[in-house]
């Protein structure tokens, strides 16, 4: 018995320094699950990225509100097997607070079989990546290289990141650290070479996983 109280309060602990850091790359909180194809947009986001937790009955204002499991899964394994294609295989951890209140931790692994769609209620297919703390849609270069299997995340510190590289991909990795983005032409620009040049180290970082393309209407731009 006073091994299982040991064990629990582990758990707790740890969840507890999860939640004070906030929500962010592999971490989304969740007060309850309502909307398969919401829920689905957030898992197929992790699975395509570098997997994450979902931390059902925790507001986004870092407070417990704890839930019930077992109708938050049905919801969960809906999303999973019906909204998203291919469908993502899941894990679960049900952890209590001292009030007693449930947090559902939902495990979502990166996939190996990227990228996953989620289908809308009008039967399209969209792909979604993890940035920061938001579901995106994936750019249609991202979709290539998912498709390709050249798309490598790396989960690793953007310091040991600049140690590898040279120094147009250094100032442009320490100008996303500070900025949200940049485009093509702003990284030209800073670093003062060719439009060839300057698409290929972006093309290059892109798939090394250092950095995201995103569509836009006006000009693509690239984040962390």
């Amino acid at each position: 018995m006073k091994k299982d109280t040991c064990l629990f309060s582990g758990k707790m602990k740890k969840l507890k320094q999860i939640i004070r850091k906030g929500e962010g790359e592999k971490v989304d909180f969740k007060q309850t699950i309502t909307d398969p194809y919401k829920i689905a947009k957030t898992m197929t986001s992790f699975a395509n990225t570098k997997g994450g937790k979902i931390l059902v009955g925790v507001k986004d204002d870092k407070s417990i509100l704890g839930t019930d499991p077992e109708e938050e899964k049905y919801t969960i394994e809906t999303a999973a097997e019906f909204y998203c294609d291919p469908p993502i295989s899941l894990q679960y951890d049900e952890i209590e607070d001292e009030e007693e209140k449930t947090v559902l931790v939902v495990k979502v692994p990166e996939s190996k079989q990227k990228p996953h769609y989620v289908r809308d209620e009008n039967g399209q297919s969209h792909v979604y990546i993890r940035q920061r703390d938001k579901s995106l849609p994936a750019s249609k270069q991202m979709i290539a290289l998912m498709l390709k299997g050249q798309l490598v995340t790396q989960d690793v510190s953007l310091k040991k990141m600049l140690d590898k590289m040279g120094n147009h991909e250094k100032k442009l990795l320490k100008y996303l650290s500070s900025h949200e983005k940049i485009t093509l032409k702003q990284f030209m620009q800073i670093v003062n070479i060719s439009k060839r040049r300057a698409q290929r180290i972006l093309t290059d970082l892109t798939i090394k996983g250092a950095i995201r393309v995103h569509d836009h209407e006006k000009e693509d731009y690239y984040t962390l």
